[in-house]
């Protein structure tokens, strides 16, 4: 290595979770980078170009090979002019070729490099890689992908060889060894601050600050508020590359320093227009989000300012105050610590949060934000790209903290109460079929007949076909002529849990949607190899994941998707599951707000001292909601609602000049509502 001096490694889990692969041959990455570089600075939307090991000709726009492969590794940048540059490391390297240099670099930025070198002993293949980066080092790697990636790149730079099926070290990869700064397997899995739990003396000194206003009872853990918000970060202002977003913290620091003393609400929107680059209806909805905080407060007609300990909540340092503060305020915010035991993901937190705690209202977006601000303040970190862990930190807090009990399990009374044929059966079923045969290489034909059944779920005509020259499952959307569509989807199951690059046919997917006149093309599977996602989209294909279609089932089964809607959204190949996610947020939004209608009307029909002989106007409705909804409930949603509830079908409510009156229990609407579902309902 260049000097040989050990270059300092980012801690752990700051780094990074993926080394790309430039297209060009596995052992030829450190020369393809190398004609990749000498290209830069270049703008996003020009085309790189390169020799691949093989004499033939490669290319990507400059903006997907940087971003995908590059950036991760700290091998690119964006420059201030929004154009992509070789990072400080890669341009001393294109200057120094010292391949040891920039292994040491890369080694700093990415987990599992340098130590997948000490891995390497005797007798040591790929798999024996994947295993030690697994069970030593903790990463969840089901494929051997990764560890492939880290050879090649070795391999590249002198460091590795292949012999045969074995990885051996050469005599610099020997060197570098002996000064690379390695990670200790403990501190890569955590391990080593489990004991270190105690409250610490001056955490108890911070959190001296609330007195016992963190003593809360179960009421009112349970009466918090659902939703924190939005929260600009910065990534739609001019003024920020696409790579400095401002953490939460800051985001929310920057936003009170902006209002300062106090600012009247134009001249703030302007403030945070110029910051933030946000649109007016994104102002509306952050000031909603910043008064539910109790950070700050209106002070005056359309004028506002930062709340009494507003500027010491926010101050730099003061994250674990911050944190704290909130968990006082919202739901399931430090009971997240308690799940953090073992590294779990944002969707499984919901999961959580939904089954454990009945935070019906959680969502990644909601569960994502407290995360944010439980890592900002230290008290949980991010072991890879999707899955986070509890730090001794957040073990100590849970100690200082009153935290909500477990939901009690629901009354099985209203669920035996109902007809059981009334409603389309849970999905549980199909969900478990398609976890059982889409694991299992042999089991083809069940997994299609899964997927299949799946689609009948969501309301399609599904066909299983199967066969040479036939899709697996053919689904259509019966509707009238010009809104019908057809959706062709090839179930692909694998026996280790990923779908291999060879497995999907792009040219055969094409052949079968032009044979069967199909509008969209899916393919369902357990999970898939990297780069298919890309060629998939390039193909005009969308990749379901089990989990993803398993999670779609069961939030149709609850607020059933229209196929048109669907339709709209099979339509969005670059951006499905997030398209589907909002759509889906819409459906339980309006549940939860006719929920929340009839809650209100009930509370005002059984009052003892009623304001208005149980009648509720529509003003009154809104004005509780906009406490609980973000963004707020517009009058023509609540209208929409209130006329269906009011229809002669429905008939919950009496609707008499603007005012509304409950004229029937909430069981028996329940009850109607199934009833009528189950006649209506279809084989």
């Amino acid at each position: 290595m260049h000097s040989h001096q050990a270059v300092p490694a980012k801690p752990w889990r700051d780094r990074s979770n993926s080394l790309g692969y430039i297209q060009g041959g596995t052992a030829a990455q450190a020369a393809l980078l190398q004609q990749v570089l000498v290209q830069l600075p270049c703008d996003g939307k020009d085309a790189l170009e390169w020799e691949t090991s093989e004499g033939k000709h490669a290319s990507a726009r400059c903006e997907d090979l940087c971003r995908r492969v590059l950036s991760a590794p700290g091998l690119a940048e964006r420059s201030g002019e929004a154009q992509w540059q070789p990072s400080t490391y890669a341009q001393q390297w294109l200057e120094n070729r010292d391949n040891s240099f920039l292994a040491a670099h890369l080694h700093a930025n990415v987990k599992f490099f340098g130590e997948l070198l000490l891995a390497i002993g005797d007798q040591t293949k790929h798999a024996d890689l994947l295993e030690a980066a697994t069970e030593t080092y903790g990463l969840n790697w089901t494929t051997l992908s990764p560890v492939r990636d880290r050879t090649g790149w070795l391999r590249s730079l002198g460091m590795v060889e292949l012999w045969g099926q074995r990885v051996v070290r050469t005599e610099l990869g020997d060197a570098l060894l002996k000064v690379l700064p390695l990670c200790l397997p403990e501190t890569a899995r955590g391990e080593e601050e489990q004991a270190a739990t105690e409250p610490d003396a001056g955490e108890r000194e911070q959190l001296a600050f609330f007195g016992d206003s963190l003593q809360l009872e179960q009421v009112d853990l349970r009466n918090r508020r659902a939703l924190i918000g939005y929260i600009p970060r910065g990534n739609a202002s001019e003024n920020r590359d696409g790579d400095s977003t401002l953490t939460a913290n800051a985001a929310l620091r920057r936003l009170i320093a902006l209002l300062g003393e106090g600012a009247g609400l134009d001249e703030f929107s302007e403030l945070c227009s110029n910051e933030f680059g946000i649109s007016k209806t994104s102002f509306t909805s952050m000031m909603h989000t910043l008064r539910h905080t109790g950070l700050v407060e209106q002070t005056s007609f359309n004028y506002f300012a930062p709340s009494e300990d507003a500027h010491r909540l926010v101050d730099e340092g003061n994250e674990l105050l911050l944190a704290a503060y909130l968990h006082v305020r919202y739901l399931f915010f430090g009971e997240i610590l308690l799940h953090l035991g073992a590294p779990a993901t944002t969707s499984a937190l919901v999961a959580v949060a939904k089954e454990t705690y009945g935070y019906t209202q959680a969502t990644n977006g909601e569960v994502r934000l407290r995360l944010a601000f439980l890592q900002g303040a230290g008290l949980v970190e991010r072991v890879d790209w999707q899955r986070f862990r509890v730090t001794a930190a957040g073990r100590s807090l849970t100690k200082h903290l009153a935290l909500q009990l477990p939901a009690e399990a629901e009354s099985e009374e209203a669920d035996s109460a109902a007809p059981q044929d009334a409603r389309p059966s849970l999905p549980e079923a199909v969900i478990a079929q398609l976890r059982q045969h889409g694991n299992v290489g042999t089991d083809s034909r069940e997994f299609e007949e899964a997927v299949g059944r799946a689609f009948a779920f969501l309301g399609f005509q599904a066909e299983h076909l199967g066969g040479s020259g036939r899709t697996d499952v053919l689904a259509i959307a019966q509707l009238a002529a010009k809104d019908q569509y057809r959706i062709i989807v090839d179930a692909k199951s694998s026996g280790n849990g990923q779908v291999a690059e060879s497995s999907v046919k792009f040219d055969a997917l094409r052949d079968h949607k032009r044979k069967h006149k199909a509008d969209h093309v899916v393919v369902v599977g357990p999970e898939f190899a990297p780069r298919l996602k890309n060629w998939a989209v390039e193909n005009e294909a969308i990749l379901l994941r089990i989990e993803e279609l398993a999670t779609l089932l069961d939030r149709h089964w609850r607020n059933p998707m229209p196929l048109t809607e669907l339709r709209d959204a099979f339509s969005r190949i670059d951006a499905f599951s997030d398209d589907l996610d909002e759509r889906y947020q819409t459906l339980e939004r309006r549940s939860l707000l006719m929920r929340r209608i009839i809650d209100l009307a009930s509370q005002e029909a059984l009052d003892e001292d009623p304001v208005d002989d149980g009648y509720i106007s529509v003003e009154n409705i809104i004005y509780a909601l906009r406490k609980e909804f973000t963004p707020r409930p517009s009058r023509q949603e609540v209208d929409e609602l209130i006329a269906f509830l009011s229809s002669p079908v429905v008939a919950a409510l009496e609707s008499t000049k603007g005012r509304h009156k409950l004229i029937d229990s909430p069981r028996n609407l329940a009850l109607r509502l199934v009833g009528l579902g189950g006649t209506i309902a279809t084989d």
